[in-house]
């Protein structure tokens, strides 16, 4: 018998004639004694077959089912409750940009409008546009007195480091708080 015939030999499945069977495999046990190449071949092939039993052992799984469909029973409950988030940051969404539309609007036609009624008073009561004016005028200087205020205020915050850094921490904190607050929801 030839190496290449003992090798078939010994992978094949056996399913001739028992008195061919028993021939052929005395030829292939009496090949194999005396070729140490065909002896290798079959210690691989055991080592395989070994190996293949192994690895399709059953295994034991200490998870129950019930377990498992609870865990995707709340993995759900989550998603659900995430889209849920979703919708009401949209709704929110929409509602903060119909009303900042509307609060856009309504400070353009108040701009607008502060020079045309002037523009009008100037033209129908002259003596109201005088008062009218005294009491921007009044206001002016409440602001300008605000703003000095303010100003004399950052100068003393510019002037001490500490004062300065405390502050900065502060919008700091406040921005990642925002960022926190703001940030889209992400699933479990």
């Amino acid at each position: 018998m030839r190496c290449r015939d003992a090798r078939a030999w010994l992978t094949e499945e056996h399913s001739e004639s028992e008195a061919e069977t028993a021939r052929q495999r005395s030829e292939a046990l009496a090949h194999l004694a005396r070729c140490p190449s065909c002896q290798r071949y079959e210690q691989q092939q055991q080592r395989l077959e070994q190996m293949l039993h192994e690895s399709f052992s059953p295994v034991s799984c200490s998870i129950s089912t019930e377990q498992i469909m609870q865990a995707i029973y709340l993995r759900q409950r989550t998603t659900r409750q995430l889209e849920e988030l979703h919708q009401q940051q949209r709704t929110r969404l929409a509602r903060i940009r119909t009303l900042s539309s509307l609060f856009m609007t309504f400070l353009f036609i108040l701009t607008a409008g502060i020079p045309l009624l002037l523009f009008m008073l100037f033209f129908n009561q002259p003596e109201l546009l005088v008062k009218t004016l005294i009491v921007l005028s009044d206001t002016v200087d409440v602001f300008l007195v605000v703003l000095t205020y303010l100003r004399l205020g950052l100068s003393v915050v510019s002037q001490d480091n500490l004062l300065l850094t405390a502050l900065a921490f502060l919008l700091l904190l406040l921005a990642a708080i925002w960022l926190r607050l703001m940030r889209v929801p992400q699933e479990a």
